[in-house]
């Protein structure tokens, strides 16, 4: 996002793909909004949103004028594209999953990723696939071996957090397990961006 408010907004087929998408979604608006407010000015957003205002406003016209002509098909308010941050970041994940793959063909990569957090569930969807479209099927079910240990290990520390909130219980030395409600979210979704 920091490229994109920085240099990439010059870019016309950028521009254009940020005027189809309607701007970004809600989460990289914000994430914006926070860079920028960052640096202690909104000229990027100005700039940038106000063209799309104006873009928007001509459409506006176009959908306006349809109506009032009573064409058969009913205009539609939807964007032509996806949040380009969006899909800036599916594309680079996809990329970064086959070196990811490729990296756990090695044993010490392997030993290494055991004793690491692992990765979130998209991620681990992104790598499977890559795995299998390298024709790795080894890779493949370690990485779904590896999440499923996790994901066991997590839901009993989840059995145990709700365990130990039962009363009778409660005076129970607490453990791990008491983070096991934020580490399910991150085991899923991966880290907190905001």
């Amino acid at each position: 996002m920091s490229s994109f408010w920085r240099e990439g907004k010059q870019d016309p087929k950028t521009r254009r793909r940020f005027f189809d998408a309607g701007g970004f979604c809600r989460d990289h608006a914000w994430l914006l909004h926070r860079l920028v407010a960052a640096e202690g000015s909104g000229a990027a957003i100005a700039d940038l949103y106000g063209q799309l205002a104006t873009y928007d406003l001509h459409w506006f016209e176009t959908v306006r004028a349809r109506l009032e002509q009573h064409q058969r098909r009913s205009p539609s308010l939807r964007r032509r594209r996806r949040c380009p941050a969006c899909l800036f970041r599916v594309e680079a994940l996809e990329r970064k999953a086959h070196f990811f793959v490729d990296a756990l063909s090695e044993e010490q990569v392997r030993e290494a990723y055991r004793r690491s957090e692992g990765i979130c569930f998209v991620h681990l969807a992104c790598g499977l696939e890559a795995a299998l479209a390298a024709g790795s099927s080894e890779t493949a079910a370690f990485l779904l071996e590896d999440w499923r240990d996790r994901l066991a290990e997590l839901r009993s520390e989840l059995a145990e957090y709700d365990r130990k909130r039962d009363y009778r219980y409660a005076s129970e030395p607490k453990g791990v397990e008491q983070r096991s409600w934020t580490d399910v979210i991150r085991r899923y979704v991966g880290e907190d961006v905001g």
